[in-house]
C-alpha cells in the first residue's frame, strides 16, 4: 500500500509540474487564437513556373529560396524590405552586403542576367509583400 501511495504522490507532482498552468493574473501575454479568418503565417509561397525557370537559369536558386534562408535571404524576406523592382534589379547587378549584415557570405553581382529577366524576377519578389 505504501508503494501505491508513493507512486501516486510522484505522479501527482509530475502532472502538476508539467501542466505549465500559471495562476499569475498579472501576465501581460495575450493568448493567440487561430480561426478561419487568421492568415497562416507559415504558408509556403508557390513560385510560378516562368519565374522558377528564370531563377534556375540565372543561378538565383543556388543561394535563395522563396520561403526560407539558404545562403542568402528568402525572397519573402527581401519583399519585406520594400525595395522597388528597379532597386532589386540594381542589387542583382551590384549587391550591397551592408544591406544584409546578418549574412556572412555576400552576394556576388550577376551582370549577365538580362535586364528584362531581372525586372520580371524583381516584380515577382515585390508582389510577395
Amino acid at each position: 500500500m505504501k508503494k501505491v501511495t508513493i507512486v501516486l504522490s510522484f505522479a501527482a507532482l509530475f502532472i502538476a509540474a508539467c501542466s505549465g498552468g500559471s495562476t499569475n493574473s498579472n501576465s501581460t501575454e495575450t493568448p493567440t487564437t487561430l480561426d478561419a479568418t487568421t492568415p497562416d503565417a507559415t504558408a509556403e509561397i508557390e513560385v510560378p513556373a516562368d519565374i522558377n525557370e528564370l531563377l534556375s537559369k540565372n543561378t538565383c536558386l543556388t543561394c535563395h529560396n522563396a520561403n526560407e534562408k539558404v545562403v542568402g535571404p528568402a525572397y519573402v524576406e527581401v519583399a519585406k524590405r520594400n525595395y522597388t523592382p528597379e532597386q532589386i534589379v540594381e542589387l542583382i547587378y551590384k549587391p550591397k552586403p551592408s544591406n544584409w549584415p546578418d549574412y556572412q557570405t555576400p552576394m556576388i553581382g550577376l551582370p549577365n542576367v538580362p535586364k528584362e529577366e531581372a525586372l520580371k524576377i524583381a516584380n515577382w519578389i515585390v508582389s510577395l509583400k
